[in-house]
């Protein structure tokens, strides 16, 4: 089975680096990616790449010439990523190939997902109002984490862009009456707000934002953590709650994503909501002996693997042969 994979981003972020891992390691298939010049280098260089042009939803000359590199290419299914690329190939395939298309994140207008023959999402959210075949398949954690051989529990750890979804800001006003220090790593644009509410609520010496942080450096963070926090307002995974518990780290989550598979409804804060955040991270942060997650430690370990997520994937592929 000959798999293509379209990806149409300026920026290599959280949707590139989960088609790299993708295509990386999905060994039993010919599978090739497509993707913009100018983010082809950060694609991992032993992956069949076609570079392109960037495009928009209306470039018809560019459309043809894509069009064209896939009647060259000649694959059996195309996976779209985000609904860009959904929307392109919804207007160039005429039943040439099957269309594979992934919702990474929660969006506003889902239609466009709706002409694909098979809609994955990372989660239930992502998928809701689409009215076509579609399955959850999650994130994963990072394949090449290592376990940490030692904890030092220096200090809670969030780990996330500066922006409003991400509820870094219920987090700083969820912590006037904690005592454990509190890492924030990360870049964006609501960093001088959030500065700025640390210092309202007299919080400098607990709480830290750290940015410029590489991937190297994060795993080196993690290892001194006691837990991780995910305060977020909406999301579609979050990938670093399983990197965290692939480590044997403790977390505590607003209910976003796929964290409502994972954990008890007593270990979730309502999302958006300040005082249901303040109320779970009082009970535990400062108590982490009493918060035991080994066996979901061990499920996540499994369940959430990317071996396991492109058996599921694979399974996805076949069933459009299938029928």
């Amino acid at each position: 089975m000959k798999i293509v994979h379209l990806v149409l981003s300026e920026d290599f972020a959280g949707i590139e680096q989960h088609v790299d891992e993708l295509l990386c390691n999905s060994k039993a298939l010919s599978v090739t990616l497509i993707c913009n010049k100018s983010i082809a280098h950060n694609f991992n260089q032993n992956i069949s790449i076609h570079e392109i042009d960037n495009m928009g939803r209306r470039s018809l000359f560019k459309k043809y010439k894509l069009k064209k590199l896939l009647k060259s290419i000649n694959p059996d299914i195309v996976h779209t990523h985000g609904s860009k690329t959904t929307s392109i190939i919804s207007s160039i395939n005429s039943g040439i190939f099957k269309h594979v298309a992934t919702v990474h994140g929660v969006k506003k207008n889902k239609s466009v997902y709706e002409s694909a023959d098979y809609v994955i999402g990372v989660s239930d959210h992502v998928l809701d109002g689409i009215k076509t075949k579609s399955k959850v398949i999650t994130n994963w954690w990072f394949p090449e984490l290592k376990k940490i051989s030692s904890k030092q529990n220096k200090y809670a750890l969030a780990v996330g862009r500066l922006e409003k979804v991400k509820g870094f800001d219920l987090l700083i006003s969820s912590w006037v009456n904690i005592e454990t220090n509190l890492i924030i790593v990360g870049s964006g644009k609501e960093k001088k707000n959030l500065l700025k509410l640390i210092d309202k609520y007299n919080l400098d010496k607990k709480i830290k934002i750290i940015d410029g942080v590489n991937r190297s450096q994060l795993e080196d963070i993690y290892s001194d953590a006691s837990m991780l926090i995910v305060s977020s307002r909406n999301e579609g995974g979050p990938r670093v709650a399983l990197e965290a518990l692939y480590l044997a780290i403790p977390v505590l989550s607003t209910n976003v994503g796929h964290m409502n598979k994972i954990f008890p409804e007593e270990l979730l804060a309502q999302r958006d909501n300040q005082l249901s955040l303040q109320e779970l991270l009082e009970e535990y942060v400062d108590n982490i002996e009493i918060l035991n997650q080994s066996a979901i430690f061990k499920y996540v370990e499994e369940e959430f693997s990317v071996k396991t997520k492109i058996y599921e994937i694979n399974e996805v592929y076949e069933s459009l042969f299938n029928n």
